[in-house]
């Protein structure tokens, strides 16, 4: 069975390692802090696909060796902030048999990865999902969870496919994608409004946003301007599909985004990585995007 490694202890990695464990997999964690803690409680995961409590095979904390080369998969489930690298974190380039996951945020992320392991597979994953995480090990899952993955460098991805297949064994719905770039548009077009907004309104929830007319036109009308601009990068969206994403963000439960429970804890957001980038894309192709640069020229002054 795969042996995985899982970088970070968020919402995120807590969740979907959990469920690689359910599957059969070897799961270990590579974590910053709260290493005995883990080690000693595991994960206890509340999630609308019913309760469960898992322990990592093993626990890592940042100064220990780990052997990278034993692992099918590793899984990054960082946040994206320009001064986190992943290779800094890992320490070198595992084996070539071993393809790097990046489940986490943002658009344009994954040329840096590409850069700095150049020998490695390097799969795009997207998380559709409502959770947080409540305390150290403690993980509330209250909506969705499908997963989309595809090969960033490779045109043929057995790799993609099998992580896959792992997660859909275990009820997750996951989808293998040959088109992993419109993908991450389309998680894009969701993240771009409803993140960044629900800082600058003063703490709302998604139920709340879209509650105002005059904001769920902004919402709405920040979709299009991600749209126009990932289609001038070659994505493809389906007909409609900003109305269908609206009418999904109308029937969720009221939901804090990763953002707004970032700003109210006290820690860095993923501006650059939703927005910046964008920003810098836009200009890349002498696009106007008046709306995203707004909340972008606003948000880098929030701490």
């Amino acid at each position: 069975m795969e042996k995985i490694l899982v970088v970070g202890s968020g919402a995120i990695a807590g969740l979907y390692g959990g469920k690689l464990s359910q599957a059969g997999c070897k799961v270990d964690f590579l974590v910053r802090s709260e290493v005995e803690l883990l080690r000693k409680c595991g994960f206890q995961i509340n999630s609308v696909w019913g309760d469960f409590h898992f322990h990592p095979e093993n626990v890592f904390g940042p100064s220990e060796d780990i052997d990278l080369d034993k692992y099918d998969f590793i899984f990054c489930c960082l946040k994206v902030l320009p001064e986190i690298r992943i290779k800094k974190i890992l320490g070198r380039e595992p084996s070539k048999n071993t393809a790097l996951v990046l489940l986490q945020n943002g658009i344009g992320i994954e040329a840096p990865v590409s850069e700095d392991f150049p020998n490695s597979e390097i799969i795009s994953g997207l998380a559709f999902v409502c959770a947080n995480r409540l305390s150290p090990g403690v993980i509330s899952h209250i909506d969705y969870g499908a997963l989309n993955f595809g090969s960033w460098n490779r045109n043929d991805s057995p790799k993609s496919k099998r992580i896959s297949e792992l997660f859909s064994n275990v009820g997750v719905p996951t989808e293998y994608s040959d088109d992993i770039r419109s993908a991450r548009w389309k998680k894009l077009m969701w993240n771009a409004p409803f993140n960044p907004l629900s800082v600058i309104t003063g703490g709302c929830d998604t139920t709340r946003l879209l509650s105002d007319p005059v904001c769920k036109r902004m919402i709405f009308e920040i979709m299009q301007e991600v749209q126009m601009l990932g289609e001038s990068f070659g994505a493809v969206f389906p007909e409609n599909f900003i109305e269908n994403l609206m009418d999904m963000s109308d029937k969720m439960k009221p939901y804090k985004t990763s953002m707004l429970l970032d700003f109210e804890a006290g820690r860095k957001m993923e501006t650059e990585a939703i927005l910046g980038n964008a920003v810098r894309m836009a200009k890349e192709k002498n696009l106007e995007i008046p709306r995203i640069n707004t909340l972008y020229a606003i948000l880098r002054f929030f701490p």
